[in-house]
């Protein structure tokens, strides 16, 4: 009886415990990436986008990137049917992030289409990401009621090996926006 009730109590000290740490760990991130808008037109199967949202990066991840780590912004795109949830189409856009200190510049560099741009300042650098324009060849789709996913995150893939690890436990590298939906409606007659 005594080692169920001792039990008991390592189990309640253990959740408290990771309760404490949890909660210690969302407010020391301070990274956030947020989609704020998604507007598309279809038009002859390709579907034009254009992408508002906001990054703000944790305070580990400016260190790095100011002592020569790239960082690499993910945006994902989904097309599907909002009827049948029946996805149609994929788009993933990656652009890379990186201090030049020789020149004390931020070099945002497109890695599907090689547009490289430069800004004097890392908000800079953060607001050019805040609008992306792209596209997405459909071909013929029906007429009907569509969803657009969008989600926005740090690729913890491409760090450095030896920071792998390391930046998949810590939560200061934790820089994702939740999926969204966004209403679009195909209509190919107008």
């Amino acid at each position: 009886m005594r080692a169920c009730v001792r039990s008991e109590i390592v189990a309640a000290g253990l959740l408290a415990v990771l309760a404490a740490i949890g909660g210690c760990q969302s407010t020391a991130s301070g990274g956030q990436f947020e989609i704020s808008a998604v507007e598309a037109r279809w038009a002859s199967g390709r579907l034009d986008i254009r992408c508002e949202q906001s990054l703000r990066l944790s305070e580990a991840a400016r260190t790095a990137l100011g002592n020569g780590v790239p960082l690499t912004v993910e945006l994902d795109l989904v097309l599907r049917r909002a009827t049948s949830q029946t996805q149609l189409a994929r788009k993933r856009s990656d652009y890379e992030i990186r201090y030049l200190p020789m020149s004390e510049h931020y070099q945002v560099s497109g890695l599907a289409d090689g547009q490289v741009r430069t800004y004097p300042r890392l908000r800079h650098a953060l607001a050019g990401l805040g609008r992306v324009e792209l596209s997405i060849d459909t071909g013929a789709l029906p007429a009907g009621d569509y969803e657009l996913l969008a989600r926005t995150r740090l690729d913890r893939r491409r760090m450095p090996p030896p920071m792998r690890l390391p930046v998949l436990f810590d939560s200061q590298w934790a820089h994702a926006s939740p999926w969204t939906a966004w209403p679009l409606l195909i209509d190919p007659e107008s």
